[in-house]
């Protein structure tokens, strides 16, 4: 697991009992979130500066850097990076000519902590007030699920195989069912959850 230490300007590697395996320091950058693009590489977006950079994780070196707007949260799929930008939408570089395309056109993108995620044919991602929305790869709208009662400034995101997506709120984890018309609170502040961004299931473990 790979995670983007923007305090410190470092990324942490770490194995799954969460013991420590290495630092890639990336001063002066910050970087804000990661992905991995295969075995030894990886992609993170960077505060403050609109950039993302291409880190390979055997020489700990950036190898490439691509100009972007305010990038934040950041996913791989086939070949391609997505990324929320903020107050523009949902943009795709192809990382094999660094060409950039807008799959989702969002101006509601106003907050610095957006996240997104793919499953098979979709992209859902948060960063637009108490809601959570969901659009295939080619930008058509699928759904769009918002509740105050439930959301409060969304964050990280994860889908399981089922389709279930998984959000975190404000001190809590909630549960969103595949066709986005449902939704639970899944754990809150008094089962422990702490104040967190990023969220991922894995072999049957959330890590928060």
């Amino acid at each position: 697991m790979i995670i983007a230490d923007y305090d410190k300007k470092r990324l942490v590697v770490v194995h799954s009992d969460g013991t420590l395996d290495c630092e890639i320091p990336l001063s002066p950058l910050q970087p804000f979130d990661v992905t991995c693009i295969d075995d030894k590489t990886v992609a993170a977006t960077t505060l403050h500066i609109d950039k993302l950079v291409i880190v390979d994780m055997n020489n700990k070196q950036v190898t490439n850097t691509i100009k972007t707007g305010t990038c934040r949260g950041l996913t791989y799929r086939h070949g391609q990076l997505f990324y929320c930008e903020k107050r523009k939408g949902i943009q795709a570089i192809n990382i094999s000519n660094n060409k950039v395309i807008t799959i989702v056109e969002d101006d509601t993108i106003q907050t610095d902590w957006s996240y997104i995620t793919t499953s098979g044919e979709n992209i859902y991602y948060t960063g637009s007030g108490s809601t959570v929305k969901c659009y295939s790869i080619r930008g058509e709208k699928r759904w769009e699920y918002k509740d105050e009662s439930i959301l409060s400034d969304p964050t990280g995101i994860y889908v399981d195989q089922q389709g279930i997506v998984y959000v975190i709120s404000n001190k809590s984890v909630v549960l969103i069912s595949a066709d986005g018309k449902n939704s639970r609170t899944l754990l809150t502040a008094k089962d422990g959850i702490p104040a967190s961004f990023g969220i991922r299931l894995h072999t049957n473990k959330l890590n928060i």
